[in-house]
């Protein structure tokens, strides 16, 4: 099978809530079996898990080894292109802007001058602290659960 297009990942595998939580517990174990998903994700049964974990396998997100055990293939395509992907944490890149803002609203508290400068820029930066946050809350409200 040619190497399946990004909107049609989406399509399938992202717009399929429960592929998409087993793509994701792939992602943060690297290797599992259909059971070890089974109890994870708390599916009915093995059966369910090993129907998403072959669905994967044939959009090659996940490759099946001699041992019944699955490998995960990263692959960056829908709402995961708004996350980084860091060992075991699938982080939201709004997690940068929390903190260039907190160090910059942190540094200009620290150094509050009574000049009107150091005012402004500490609401500027306290303002953009408070939204990179409620940004970065609401990418992680986004993610399935496992």
């Amino acid at each position: 099978m040619a190497e399946p297009d990004e909107a049609e990942l989406d399509r399938v595998i992202g717009g399929e809530y429960n592929t998409l939580r087993v793509y994701l517990f792939m992602l943060k174990t690297r290797v599992s079996t259909s059971r070890e998903v089974q109890k994870e994700l708390d599916f009915s049964s093995p059966s369910l898990a090993q129907h998403h974990l072959e669905k994967l396998n044939r959009y090659g997100l996940v490759t099946k080894n001699y041992d019944g055990s699955y490998h995960v293939k990263s692959r960056s395509f829908g709402i995961l292109k708004l996350y980084v992907r860091s060992g075991r944490w699938i982080v939201p890149r709004t997690i940068f802007f929390v903190i260039i803002f907190g160090i910059l609203t942190g540094g200009f508290l620290a150094l509050t001058p009574q000049h009107s400068f150091f005012i402004t820029a500490s609401i500027v930066s306290a303002s953009g602290l408070a939204v990179a946050i409620y940004e970065t809350v609401r990418f992680y409200k986004v993610l399935p659960r496992n």
